[in-house]
């Protein structure tokens, strides 16, 4: 349970944190919302909110050490001979940064549009992958979905007094700004 509310409440603050600093693709995001209902199946057919999250998460993975796995066979991958018994960790930041994987825009640069694409399903990792993947994926991402949606609905989310172009991150639990994030919310008045 606790897992699931800190890496949820994490992913939040750095959505909210790409939406203050983001002010094009937070307009474009609240168009969308406007146009649709609260519904389950509505909230699916925010194509753009889908790319959103996807690309904040691709950029600020919440747990990047938790794709890890433990050798069962010996087994050889080109020079390098991997031992039975082997505890293997992906390096999630090499694979959410790589340019072949998600050019041609700069993987750097925040770039939802990028997930329109199919890409190779290991390509993209905030909730592991496999058989052994992030039960609560689909509850997380829903419940994301819905605080965002209910959000930019009645609000504009702009940079705080203390809002910084990049911040430091601790590793806790989960990889997450080390002083928060800061903004501000505006009211929208012709939707509140």
């Amino acid at each position: 349970m606790l897992g699931g509310y800190e890496t949820t409440a994490t992913a939040l603050a750095y959505i909210s944190f790409i939406l203050a600093t983001h002010q094009n693709e937070q307009v474009r995001l609240q168009n969308e919302i406007d146009q649709i209902s609260d519904d389950y199946d509505q909230l699916n057919k925010i194509e753009y909110l889908d790319w959103f999250i996807r690309e904040t998460l691709r950029l600020y993975p919440i747990a990047p050490f938790i794709v890890n796995r433990q050798c069962n066979k010996e087994c050889q991958i080109g020079e390098l001979k991997i031992e039975e018994g082997t505890n293997i960790t992906v390096d999630m930041y090499s694979i959410h940064y790589d340019e072949q994987l998600y050019g041609p825009v700069s993987p750097l640069k925040f770039y939802p549009e990028r997930f329109q694409d199919k890409r190779h399903p290991l390509a993209w990792l905030p909730f592991g992958a496999g058989p052994r993947n992030c039960i609560g994926m689909r509850f997380a991402m829903l419940e994301i979905k819905l605080a965002v949606v209910r959000i930019l609905r009645r609000y504009t989310i702009l940079p705080g007094e203390h809002t910084l172009s990049e911040f430091a991150e601790q590793e806790r639990f989960v990889i997450a700004p080390k002083n928060g994030i800061w903004v501000r919310l505006q009211p929208r008045n012709s939707h509140m």
